[in-house]
């Protein structure tokens, strides 16, 4: 019996399918510009199975050879531990975690985490998800990469990932939505991560996890978002800079579920008279968070007297990007493309190859059968030509 067929099944279907996975994923980031025609290819929805049929017989078998599945075991060599003591951003600052006895996660919370997208618009056009046929890498749609990009970090890390195709509001600016839908899953989910989809996690190697730990987001946290930059027109009533909603990190608790009910009926003015001015006014459910409802939730807490629960990030390390360095905004952690956002294809991509990288050097140059190292020969005319391989790599003719 050979080696390979001692392996587990589970191990024998990934090394059929990793090379698989490694050519698409290469030939997605647009690392492949040969002269291959594109396919054709088209969606085709299944129905629902037949209701006389569902849950008889015995339950299926796990799918082990999955896409969740595969990208999970690629990047898995690559993730950076829970506890990890420091990390170094990819503009060279090292970032380090509190010491182990202040850490709020020592363990992976898995599919208790969602990492939530919520959108109005249809995305059905050329290049979008939702199209019916599938984008090709070089006509995917800016929204799209970040979409995608926010399931890839999802599968990497086992989190959950859900999307919601948001109704239109009547009477305000869809921006709303994600507060209400960021609430709903918060019923569901013990931590709820909203992203618009110009937000992006620049090194998907790095758990939510380790972010919460480094940012000291503890249980009594409510709601964590970015600071903006400080500046016009980031101020709020109180000439503070405004956060942004664009990135949210919502921790589920009866206190966190009211919160996010009176933020969501803020501009019905039953609670924050004059935040109806908030309906379509830029900066919308944003700006009526900053300057009204952090400094008036739950019996009358502020940000100023409880600061607890309401968790300001810094701008530095969860907002912007480094071409919009002089706002004092670079993304070092979480990056926002409110500046660039047709530079979401460009992260993407990057999320993909970053990790991707290594993993072939590794497989191509570190393992054995690729390479022969000849430096140490001195070649005479024709050596190579002349000599048969056993020669040639020093093997005797007789052995095997």
């Amino acid at each position: 019996m050979t080696a390979f067929q001692n392996l587990p099944q589970l191990w024998r279907r990934l090394l059929f399918l990793l090379p698989v996975l490694v050519i698409a994923l290469i030939l997605a980031t647009g690392l492949y510009n040969g002269s291959l025609p594109k396919p054709r290819v088209v969606l085709e929805y299944p129905s629902p199975p037949h209701p006389t049929l569902q849950n008889c017989g015995s339950p299926p078998e796990p799918a082990t050879n999955s896409l969740p599945d595969l990208i999970r075991a690629l990047w898995a060599p690559v993730v950076v531990p829970i506890t990890a003591a420091s990390f170094t951003t990819l503009d060279g600052t090292e970032k380090r975690l509190p010491p182990p006895e202040e850490l709020v996660h020592t363990k992976p919370l898995g599919k208790r985490v969602c990492i939530l997208d919520v959108d109005t618009r249809d995305l059905a056009g050329d290049g979008s998800i939702f199209s019916h046929e599938l984008p090709p890498w070089d006509k995917l749609g800016s929204p799209s990469a970040g979409f995608l990009s926010h399931y890839l970090y999802a599968q990497i890390h086992g989190y959950t990932y859900k999307f919601i195709r948001a109704p239109q509001y009547a009477d305000r600016a869809p921006h709303w939505s994600k507060v209400i839908f960021t609430r709903e899953m918060l019923k569901e989910y013990d931590l709820v991560v909203m992203l618009d989809y110009d937000a992006m996690f620049p090194s998907p190697e790095l758990p939510l996890e380790w972010l919460l730990n480094y940012w000291k987001i503890g249980p009594e946290v409510m709601v964590a978002m970015a600071e903006d930059p400080a500046g016009d027109p980031n101020w709020d009533s109180h000439h503070k800079p405004n956060v942004n909603s664009g990135f949210i990190i919502a921790q589920k608790s009866e206190n966190t579920l009211r919160l996010f009910k009176d933020w969501a009926e803020c501009p019905s003015e039953t609670r924050y008279k004059g935040c109806a001015q908030w309906k379509d006014k830029i900066f919308h459910e944003q700006a009526a968070f900053s300057s009204m409802v952090r400094y008036d939730f739950l019996d009358g807490y502020s940000i100023d007297t409880h600061p607890q629960y309401i968790r300001m990030l810094p701008c530095k390390e969860a907002n912007g990007i480094p071409e919009v360095a002089d706002t004092g905004c670079t993304g070092q952690l979480v990056r926002h493309y409110w500046g660039r956002k047709p530079l979401t294809n460009r992260e993407f991509g990057h999320n993909v190859m970053a990790s991707l990288t290594p993993l072939l050097v590794q497989a191509a140059y570190r393992a054995p059968g690729h390479v022969e190292d000849l430096r140490d020969r001195v070649l005479n005319g024709s050596d190579v030509l002349d000599r048969t391989a056993h020669q040639f790599w020093g093997v005797s003719e007789g052995s095997q």
